[in-house]
C-alpha cells in the first residue's frame, strides 16, 4: 500500500513540499522509503495528491506533488453522538467509527458514563482523539479526517448533531423492536446516530433524545458493546447504501458542492 501523510490544505498544492520531524521520521524511518517512492498526500478536507521522493536526507526530505484532486464523500452524512468510554475503549471505538466511514464524532459525557472529566482533561482527551482521528484516517485510505467534538452534556452534544432536509436521527436502544435499516430510507442524506456508555443511556436521556427527533432503533438480536454498536451501526448504513449503487449523489466535506 502506497505510503500515506497528512498536511495542512495550505500545503497541498503541485510542486515541491518538504518534509521533517516526526512526517520524515514516518515515511523514511518506519516506512523505508526511497528517493523515487510514491507518497499519497492528504490534507484531511477531502483533498489529496500524488506525491514522489526526489531528495531524502537525515532528517529532511523534498516531495514533488502533482496537482491536486477532491475526494467526495459517499451519501449518507453520517454523524455519531457516541457517549464517553473508558481508556483504550474509547481510543478503539474512535479508530474504528473512522475505519467505517463515520463523517463525524461527537464525544458526549452522559449519566451512566464511567468517566467524569473537568474542562482540562476534557481537552486533553479532545487533543488526543483527533490525533487518533488523523491516524485512522491515514491508515485507513480516507481524504477527509472527520470532525471529532467533545460535549459536556448529552444537550450539548445533540445540539452539535444536527441533522437537516432529508436526514434521520436514531439513538440505538436494545428494547427497541424496529431495526437500524428500516428507519433509513434510501433518500436520506444525512443521519445522526447515538450511541450510549456502557451502562446504555438513562431513562431520561432517552426521552430527551426523543424531544429532539431521535427514534429508537435496534441494532439487531445480540446486545453490542458500547465500543462497537456505532461501528456496526455505521457499517451497516454504509454497505446497504453501496449496494444500492452508484446512482446516489456524494458531498464535499467541507461543504462544497456534490457531483
Amino acid at each position: 500500500m502506497t505510503a500515506r501523510l497528512w498536511v495542512a490544505p495550505s500545503r497541498l498544492a503541485a510542486g515541491r513540499l518538504t518534509v521533517d520531524g516526526d512526517d520524515h521520521a514516518y515515511l523514511f524511518r518506519v516506512r523505508r522509503l526511497a528517493v523515487g517512492d510514491a507518497v499519497l498526500i492528504f490534507d484531511g478536507a477531502g483533498g489529496e495528491a500524488p506525491a514522489v521522493a526526489i531528495e531524502v536526507g537525515a532528517t529532511s526530505a523534498v516531495l514533488e506533488l502533482e496537482a491536486p484532486r477532491a475526494v467526495l464523500r459517499p451519501a449518507p452524512h453520517v454523524t455519531v453522538v457516541q457517549a464517553v468510554l473508558k481508556g483504550e475503549r474509547m481510543d478503539w471505538c474512535l479508530e474504528k467509527l473512522v475505519e467505517v466511514g463515520a463523517d463525524a464524532v461527537v464525544v458526549a459525557e452522559t449519566e451512566r458514563a464511567v468517566v467524569r472529566l473537568d474542562d482540562e482533561r476534557r481537552e486533553k482527551r479532545l487533543i488526543r482523539h483527533r490525533r487518533i482521528a488523523q491516524e485512522a484516517a491515514r491508515q485507513c485510505g480516507r481524504a477527509d479526517v472527520p470532525p471529532i467534538d467533545a460535549a459536556a452534556s448529552l444537550a450539548q452534544a445533540l445540539a452539535l448533531a444536527p441533522v437537516a432536509g432529508a436526514g434521520v436521527k436514531l439513538v440505538a436502544d436494545p428494547a427497541a423492536e424496529g431495526p437500524l435499516l428500516r428507519a433509513v430510507p434510501p433518500s436520506a442524506m444525512m443521519v445522526a446516530l447515538l450511541i450510549g456508555p456502557e451502562g446504555g443511556l438513562a431513562a431520561d436521556e432517552l426521552v430527551q433524545a426523543a424531544a429532539a427527533g431521535f427514534v429508537a432503533v435496534s441494532l439487531g438480536e445480540t446486545v453490542l458493546r458500547a465500543e462497537t454498536a456505532g461501528a456496526a451501526a455505521v457499517f451497516a448504513v454504509r454497505a446497504v447504501r453501496a449496494a444500492m449503487g452508484p446512482g446516489f449523489q456524494g458531498f464535499a466535506p467541507e461543504g462544497g458542492a456534490a457531483v
